[in-house]
Formats: structure tokens, C-alpha cells, sequence
């Protein structure tokens, strides 16, 4: 039992995610948030009706990414003070394990012994010592032993927007892939011993030397499991927009977006008492010839107000909810139903709708522009972690090649962990951009202090 506790343990802390999510935001974005502006050719991947927008002093325009944009990140449950109650468990599992139960036993001659019904009072031991804090253990796994990574990727030269007043508006080309990956933990408390248990009125469960006799106990079976989930997703979407009101006071835009999704799933089911022997690689070594793939479109739509020295807009996307299924889990082995029920009601993913809204102050010039940006509701990514990002930005973006633009902000996910976010931002010869997100959240593992979620973004853009 130690020996699967402690493998339990690594697998959760150090498991190989496949790649990683769909809901990064990717580029200059990380810091902006998910919101339209000119300084950056990755607005144009938000708000469908973006594209049009930010073309108004031209009477046409390109504009593309040339190695784009790539980032990544990691979130992590609070897992130092698992790893203090693991310890702490393993400790108590060893000292249950090697209970003396001579006061207990009968001898009736050396190496030979009856076990009164007395024996039983051992009982409330073996439940403090083993069962007990392991289902404790499994608890706080469950609500805070999880990891994830993540990982998004622009193709090269896109977005690529092209405006001209003889389209009416703007064609915005966009391919991207992105990927997530995430292990958590469901949890299947242990029955505990009671009085009149067989096994330990059974002398054959016993080890006897001399006049000493110790219990040699396994705990009952369970069936808490390890759940390894994945997702790659490719996206190639093709989007439109056109001013539909222009006035003094400002102008109006409408667009839309349409997503064309190839979708790889993979999840592995693995039972912790069947961990015991193998390591990470061995347990979850099938994830690539598990994951199913299936396509499926998607449909954005937007709207976007634009005025001399603020904008307001909206977008929602996935309009009409595709969905894709995982791999399925055989669960014939389980007898728990709960367990099953946990399993079988993460076969699908869907992408769900999600309303966004967005705003901003600036300059005529719009070099310095404030941000804010809202999630009006939560959605889940692919491992079914939920999203609801608000998120608030101060830039300056520079005319000049040689004095670098500069960002700073806030971003929140309102639901699912809750974790926040301090993001910074530089923009170099007015194309390279860096950008990164540090977690207020900080965990500390083996003496090392470090934020529970981080994320990193590179890109390179060109507009002529």
C-alpha cells in the first residue's frame, strides 16, 4: 500500500500532459485580454467585427503575422499541503501495518495463538492509522491534485487581414492549434473496519514470532481513480466584417467568423490500487493510440462601436455548440457508482457558447489606450476546467522602431480555480512582442516557492 501511495503521489505531481488549452489567450492578448484594439494584429482573432475596425486612415491595408504568435502555461492544485498529508499518511499506514498485537492474542504455546473476540478491539486502531487519513488523503487529492498544462500556436503569416474599400470591409485568414492536457484525481473512500470484520478474526492473516504476533492488513478496495484528459485542437477560420453605420459620433461595425474544428480527444481512466508496481510512463503510456478524432464548424458573431476617443463592443462565439466525443472507458471493473457516473459524464466535450464584452479609452492618436474586457458567462475547456476571464490593461504603443511599447494589466478567471494574474507586456521594432502572466498564487513544493499557474507568449507581426 505505501509503495502505491507514494506512486499515486508522482503520478499526480508529475504526470506528462499531452501538449495543452484551448482557452489560452494567445500573443499581446495574455496582457491586453480578449479585447479589439490597433496595436496588435491579434484583436483581429476576438471580436469578429475587429477586422474592419482598426483599417480607417487606408484605402486598403494588409496586415499578418510572420512566425505569429506561441505561448503556454501551467496550472497546479495546492499541492504542498498534499504532500505533507501524504507523508503524514504514509507514516501512519506503516505504523498501522506493524500494529503489536500480542495483548490481543491468546498464546497457547510459542509461535501458536487463538484470537478471542477481543481482537476486534484492534479495530479502531487500524480505522485511525489506515483508513482514515488515506480517505482524507484521497479527499484533498480529489479537490486539489490536479495538473495542467497548456500550449497555443498562430501558423505562420496568419491572421492574415486584408482591407480595402472595394471589399466593403475586411477578410481576416486565421489558423491556430492549440492543446491541453490535465490530470485529476476521483476519489472512492475506503469502507472502514469494523468489529466483527473476518479478516481480522482469521489467524492465517497474522505473522507470529514467538510470542509476538503483528497483522499483516491490506485496506479494502476501492475504486479511486486517476483521470488523465487531452485535447489537440486545430482551428482554420475565415471571418468578415464591414462598417454598417458611420456617422460624426462614431461608427459601428458588424462581423462574423467561421471555424472549421478537427478535434483530437484522449482520456485514461487508471485505478489507483491497480497503479501498484508500474510508474507514470507505464500507467498512461496509451494516450496517444486512445485519442479520437472529429471535425466540426463553428460560428462567431460580433459587433463593435467605435468613436474618437473610446469603443464598446461584443462578440459571441460557438453560436451553435459544437461537440465532440473522447474515447470510451471501459468501466466494467468498477463497482462504484459514483465513480461511474464521474466517468461517464466526461465522454464529451462541447464548446459552449460564450458572450464577451469589451471596452476601452484612448488617445485620438490611440497610442496610450485602457482596456477592460468581460466573460459574461463560464464555459469549460476540453478537460473540463471552467473559464470566465475579466481582465483589465494600461499600453502604450510606440511609433517608432526603436523605443519599445509597453503593456501592463490584470486578468481573473472568475469561475473554475480562480486563480489571477499580474501580466506585463513589450512590444520591440514595432513587431516583436513578448508577454507573460505570473499566478498571484503561489504553492511550494520541496522547499521551492513558485506561482500555482503561469503563462508565456512570443510573437512576430507585420503590418504594410
Amino acid at each position: 500500500m505505501k509503495h502505491t501511495f507514494k506512486l499515486a503521489a508522482l503520478s499526480m505531481l508529475c504526470a506528462n500532459a499531452f501538449a495543452a488549452p484551448a482557452y489560452l489567450p494567445i500573443g499581446p492578448n495574455l496582457t491586453y485580454g480578449a479585447v479589439s484594439n490597433n496595436q496588435t494584429i491579434i484583436s483581429n482573432v476576438t471580436n469578429p467585427a475587429a477586422g474592419a475596425a482598426v483599417f480607417t486612415k487606408e484605402d486598403s491595408q494588409y496586415r499578418f503575422g510572420i512566425l505569429s504568435s506561441i505561448g503556454g502555461g501551467y496550472e497546479v492544485g495546492q499541492v504542498e499541503d498534499l504532500k505533507n498529508q501524504f507523508d503524514s499518511t504514509i507514516k501512519k499506514l506503516t505504523e498501522a501495518q506493524s500494529l503489536d498485537i500480542t495483548q490481543q492474542a491468546v498464546f497457547s504455546s510459542p509461535g501458536v495463538f487463538n484470537i478471542p473476540a477481543t481482537a476486534a478491539n484492534i479495530v479502531g486502531q487500524l480505522n485511525s492509522l489506515g483508513v482514515d487519513p488515506t480517505n482524507a488523503l484521497m479527499n484533498s487529492f480529489q479537490k486539489e491534485g490536479f495538473l495542467k498544462t497548456f500550449f497555443s500556436i498562430q501558423a505562420p503569416f496568419t491572421p492574415f487581414v486584408v482591407s480595402h474599400k472595394g471589399l466593403g470591409g475586411s477578410f481576416v485568414l486565421d489558423a491556430n492549434a492549440s492543446a491541453v492536457g490535465a490530470m485529476s484525481f476521483i476519489s472512492d473512500p475506503i469502507a472502514q473496519f469494523s468489529a466483527t470484520d473476518p479478516a481480522l478474526l482469521n489467524p492465517s492473516n497474522y505473522s507470529v514470532n514467538g510470542t509476538t504476533a503483528n497483522l499483516n492488513f491490506t485496506l479494502p478496495t476501492s475504486d479511486s481513480t486517476f483521470l488523465v484528459k487531452g485535447a489537440v485542437i486545430y482551428d482554420l477560420a475565415l471571418g468578415y466584417s464591414r462598417p454598417v453605420v458611420e456617422q460624426d459620433i462614431g461608427n459601428l461595425y458588424v462581423g462574423f467568423k467561421a471555424n472549421y474544428y478537427k478535434v483530437g480527444l484522449t482520456r485514461i481512466a487508471q485505478r489507483l490500487q491497480s497503479l501498484q508496481g508500474k510508474n507514470s510512463n507505464d500507467a498512461f503510456k496509451n494516450n496517444d493510440q486512445n485519442r479520437v478524432y472529429s471535425s466540426g464548424f463553428g460560428l462567431d458573431i460580433g459587433t463593435l462601436w467605435i468613436s474618437k476617443n473610446y469603443r464598446v463592443g461584443a462578440w459571441l462565439d460557438n453560436v451553435n455548440k459544437p461537440s465532440f466525443k473522447f474515447n470510451e472507458i471501459d468501466v466494467t471493473a468498477y463497482s462504484d457508482a459514483a465513480v461511474k457516473a464521474e466517468l461517464s459524464k466526461s465522454a464529451t466535450y462541447e464548446m459552449s457558447s460564450q458572450l464577451h464584452l469589451e471596452g476601452a479609452l484612448y488617445t485620438e492618436s490611440q497610442n496610450w489606450v485602457i482596456n477592460v474586457g468581460a466573460d459574461a458567462n463560464a464555459v469549460k475547456d476540453p478537460v473540463g476546467n471552467e473559464y470566465q476571464w475579466g481582465t483589465i490593461s494600461a499600453a502604450y504603443a510606440t511609433d517608432s522602431w526603436w523605443i519599445p511599447g509597453f503593456r501592463t494589466g490584470y486578468r481573473t478567471n472568475m469561475a473554475g480555480t480562480k486563480l489571477s494574474y499580474l501580466t506585463g507586456g513589450l512590444t520591440l521594432f514595432k513587431s516583436v512582442t513578448l508577454d507573460v502572466a505570473y499566478g498571484l498564487d503561489s504553492v511550494e513544493i520541496d522547499g521551492q516557492k513558485g506561482p500555482r499557474s503561469a503563462m508565456a507568449s512570443l510573437g512576430l507581426e507585420l503590418t504594410f
